[in-house]
């Protein structure tokens, strides 16, 4: 999009806390709600992407996981920041666990193998995450196309 003088007009998608933690909440409870998506046992909205046509450089979304759960070991190439925001559990990097909970930010470089698991009890795991380069989104804003297991570890 333009404005009248040639420039490219700013684009600024914006969103509260509590409406993205209800939506992946709701997506987790059933199964599809707005962009939230319940892709191998936990739910995933892609909320900015390059595939969206709402960023250009950089890949926001929520995950949420149910209570025990594990992700699969996985890697890609895009440096992920993920902030949480609900919930417990640990994140294995390439074979270091690290602590999470709510108010928790951990960096996990590009390429390294790892695994989310959300504690047991009644709260999910929730997550605000956000990747650069874009691409690594692609199977899980259309997971019908795309493996989404993550890439082979």
């Amino acid at each position: 999009m333009t404005q009248s003088d040639g420039r490219r007009a700013p684009f600024a998608p914006s969103w509260t806390f509590d409406a993205l933690i209800a939506e992946v909440l709701a997506g987790l409870e059933q199964g599809e709600v707005g962009d939230a998506k319940r892709i191998d046992g936990r739910a995933l909205a892609v909320k900015a992407s390059p595939m969206k046509g709402n960023s250009e450089h950089i890949v926001t979304g929520m995950a949420a996981l149910p209570p025990g759960f594990s992700t699969r070991a996985h890697s890609h190439a895009a440096e992920e920041v993920a902030v949480f925001l609900r919930g417990s559990g640990r994140v294995d990097i390439d074979g270091v666990e690290h602590r999470v909970s709510a108010g928790t930010v951990l960096v996990t470089p590009s390429d390294l193998v790892h695994v989310t698991h959300s504690d047991p009890g009644d709260e999910p795991l929730v997550v605000l995450w956000f990747y650069a380069p874009p691409g690594s989104e692609a199977r899980w804003v259309e997971p019908e196309r795309h493996e989404t297991a993550g890439h082979a570890a």
